[in-house]
């Protein structure tokens, strides 16, 4: 999925958030800024929105000096999300379809910043019951349950921090499911944004799946950049699911017809490209044939 002219003026205003949160001299967040734009300006055509996320972040982290950028963040997103899950799991578990329930929870936990200062434990918890609410703008759940019924193996790419905790209930369920089926986890190798790592989901998922690194480095998942074990799963995995914005960008035109996106709407570009309201959930087979 290529970027627009759109992604230039929102790949500037993540720099100027990142600039905001870590510089209090406006002078030299107008001269950062300036470097910012700088490197912006040189983006080609044709670029993937998560490519432009690679270098801008590449060049955030040189001048703030800091690798994890959003530690404190994604620490309490997860803390929330805990706390939450602990309210909602008996509900998901005992309802009709456990499987579907905790689809729509890992995918609702997909909409919202949990790690914004504004999100507090309440305001979230009351955020993702509304959500639970609405019906899939795309709905291939029932597919992915009968293909789901004859797995053996399963390659859950996470996205951020705070939703990997819900994803955690959602792998619980799979395997419940179908207890024979293998599951790994690919996360990020080392941080970028608030995407959750290699080691984030290692302390999520506390065994119930065969964590790897992916190789990324960017805030998606693009195949050719990807390690040599996430290429063999990525082909082989009987069913592939692809968690979050990010993911589904770098993703999306890779015939692999296993494949299935999970994900909330965020932005103006991809609700065009898919043709359906910001917001909105989906839950979509990928119909390209490898």
């Amino acid at each position: 999925m290529k970027a627009d002219a759109r992604c230039l003026i929102c790949t500037a205003n993540q720099a100027l958030r990142v600039l905001n949160k870590h510089i209090r001299s406006e002078e030299e967040k107008w001269i950062r800024l300036q470097d910012m734009m700088k490197v912006i300006s040189g983006f080609k055509w044709g670029l993937k929105p998560i490519e432009m996320g690679e270098i801008l972040y590449s060049e955030i982290e040189k001048i703030i000096g800091k690798r994890d950028i959003y530690e404190k963040e994604k620490r309490r997103s997860n803390e929330i999300a805990l706390s939450i899950l602990d309210k909602i799991e008996k509900a998901v578990r005992d309802s009709a379809d456990p499987l579907y329930d905790a689809s729509k929870l890992a995918i609702a936990g997909n909409l919202i910043d949990l790690g914004a200062p504004s999100w507090d434990e309440e305001r979230v918890y009351n955020k993702i019951l509304e959500i639970l609410e609405k019906p899939f703008g795309i709905n291939d759940y029932e597919t992915f349950k009968k293909e789901l019924s004859n797995a053996t193996s399963v390659l859950f790419i996470v996205d951020n921090s705070g939703e990997i905790v819900f994803d955690r209930l959602f792998i619980e369920m799979i395997k419940e499911y179908n207890p024979s089926v293998q599951i790994f986890v690919a996360a990020k190798s080392k941080p970028i944004i608030n995407d959750a790592t290699v080691q984030e989901a290692e302390e999520i998922m506390n065994g119930i799946a065969t964590v790897i690194d992916s190789g990324m480095t960017i805030p998606g998942t693009i195949v050719e950049k990807s390690s040599e074990i996430f290429r063999e799963l990525f082909f082989e995995s009987d069913i592939v699911v692809s968690k979050g914005q990010g993911n589904f960008e770098g993703l999306n035109e890779e015939e692999n017809e296993k494949l299935y996106f999970l994900l909330t709407i965020k932005c103006p570009v991809v609700a065009d490209f898919l043709r359906l309201p910001e917001g909105t959930m989906v839950f979509m087979k990928n119909t390209k044939k490898r």
